[in-house]
């Protein structure tokens, strides 16, 4: 057998916790002006959800420092990968 290249389909569904109240217009300005024109809070989990999905961040109830963000605990922010689906295509 040669080589062989294999498309896979990875879905992940991500479960994100903040404390919104952290997310002021005063931290979204600094965010955007430093990192992604994020203007909703929804944008930032969705941002935090692909950081964990991807294991650059596991915050799954162990606090880390999250660039952008700073110490997850203090943020209000937790993350879990609730389930994954893989097929090869």
């Amino acid at each position: 057998m040669g080589k062989r290249t294999i498309t896979v389909h990875v879905s992940q569904l991500v479960q994100v916790e903040l404390d919104a109240s952290k997310f002021d217009e005063a931290f979204m300005q600094e965010f955007r002006e430093s990192f992604f024109n994020f203007d909703t809070i929804e944008e930032h989990a969705e941002h935090i959800a692909q950081l964990q999905a991807r294991g650059v961040i596991d915050i799954e109830g162990v606090p880390e420092f999250v660039e952008g963000y700073g110490p997850s605990d203090e943020m209000g922010i937790k993350a879990r990968v609730i389930d994954t689906e893989v097929e090869a295509l």
